[in-house]
């Protein structure tokens, strides 16, 4: 999900122009692309699948906004130690929740509030998505008649990619690896109860913050990712460097690059070869799989009500 205190810092330091909040009824007719995955697990760990997805999908159609849905295909190497915590993780929480389990039959009145609330907590971290829940909301998207799509790699270079050719306008995600890959506009914070969302402009996000878009994603990936989990660094702290370097550069006739000045003058660098791997990652425009997807058209498919009333039906929805 990108980087620890992001958010924070482009909050503290960047204007009400560049992080603004919006209504979607302003975007009408433009074409958005969706990080699919991301609000599947957000509405899986609510347990309203089904039901938010249908509200997300009609909200979107209401002010016609064309969607487009990318689903993740396959995770690349880099992340897998990253899936493997997971996975630790969500057995950790399954057994510690089965163990509330057992202590609520003996627990007090008092006790009985504390422990629901923990238990609460802990199914959030077990939530996995399993294939059928994927074909669900598969078939509810071809009952509206809305265009999806399953990426080769993960789903957010894609959507990053979809918007800088000119395919869509912005993405709507709340990964923040979109910055890294340098994504124009992205919509954070979807409302389905207010129908607003959070306007990030990266450019002028980046004027904000006196820095490049390459700046910025050195930063960034040496702060930590997904893919170098293990990384001892932080933000706070590379921000620190950076400035160091910022004032280095105004010394200096030809000075180095930021991560050759690190690695020359400071201990931070613990791996220069896999932070380099790492930046690559970032770095979409000379992806081969991507370019599959260059003359891509996104054709509508017809509306069918009778399959959505059907599908929804069996989740509990009364139509009139």
């Amino acid at each position: 999900m990108g980087i620890k205190y992001l958010n924070k810092f482009m909050l503290d330091n960047c204007s009400k122009e560049s992080i603004s909040k919006q209504h979607f009824r302003d975007f009408s007719n433009k074409t958005i692309v969706i990080d699919t995955s991301i609000y599947l697990y957000k509405y899986s760990c609510e347990n309203t699948l089904m039901e938010s997805m249908y509200l997300f999908i009609s909200i979107l159609k209401h002010y016609s906004i064309k969607p487009v849905f990318i689903f993740d295909g396959k995770p690349i190497p880099e992340k897998h130690e990253l899936l493997i915590r997971r996975n630790i993780e969500k057995k950790e929480a399954q057994e510690k929740y089965n163990k509330l389990q057992q202590k609520l039959k003996e627990a007090t009145n008092e006790e009985i509030k504390e422990i629901l609330n923990a238990m609460k907590i802990l199914k959030r971290q077990m939530v996995r998505l399993k294939d059928h829940d994927i074909e669900n909301v598969k078939r509810l998207m071809d009952a509206f008649g809305v265009t999806y799509y399953d990426a080769l790699g993960e789903a957010d270079k894609l959507c990053v990619y979809l918007v800088k050719i000119g395919k869509a306008w912005g993405c709507i995600s709340d990964d923040m690896d979109m910055f890294l890959y340098g994504c124009p506009y992205v919509l954070r914070g979807f409302s389905l109860l207010n129908h607003t969302f959070m306007l990030y402009n990266t450019e002028m996000i980046l004027k904000d913050l006196d820095m490049s878009g390459k700046q910025f994603c050195e930063i960034m990936v040496l702060s930590g990712t997904d893919y170098n989990i293990h990384s001892n660094t932080s933000l706070k702290e590379t921000i620190n460097w950076y400035y160091e370097y910022v004032n280095y550069c105004k010394t200096t006739i030809k000075p180095y690059g930021f991560y050759v000045w690190l690695v020359k003058y400071t201990k931070y660098i613990n791996d220069f070869k896999n932070l380099l791997n790492i930046y690559k990652i970032f770095q979409i425009d000379n992806d081969v799989d991507l370019e599959n997807y260059k003359d891509i058209d996104f054709i509508e498919k017809p509306f069918n009500k009778d399959k959505l009333v059907s599908i929804m039906e069996k989740e509990g929805f009364i139509f009139q």
